[in-house]
């Protein structure tokens, strides 16, 4: 269940960068770094009140690699954003 809960930070972190963009008007990168920190935030008290023995072997890995995918999903939301920010302005 806990990868479960990583998988859909991942996907909060996608939704955080495409409203930041899409709503707030942010550029890009900042949008992504928000979106990334959400992530990173939420991952941390699941990881912590997760014990050793049940931790998934994708956690193990550490956070540098959550944060990336992290950071991932969160580019392609505001990527998503973006295009249609830009195709709405046409």
């Amino acid at each position: 269940m806990n990868e479960t809960l990583l998988w859909l930070l991942y996907l909060v972190s996608a939704v955080v960068a495409f409203l930041a963009v899409q709503k707030l008007g942010w550029r890009i990168v900042p949008a992504m770094l928000a979106g990334t920190l959400v992530t990173v935030l939420g991952w941390l008290p699941i990881f912590l009140l997760t014990a050793e023995d049940k931790r998934p072997a994708f956690w193990r890995v550490d956070l540098s690699l959550n944060a990336s995918f992290a950071l991932i999903f969160a580019g392609a939301g505001a990527a998503l954003a973006f295009a249609l920010k830009s195709r709405e302005a046409e």
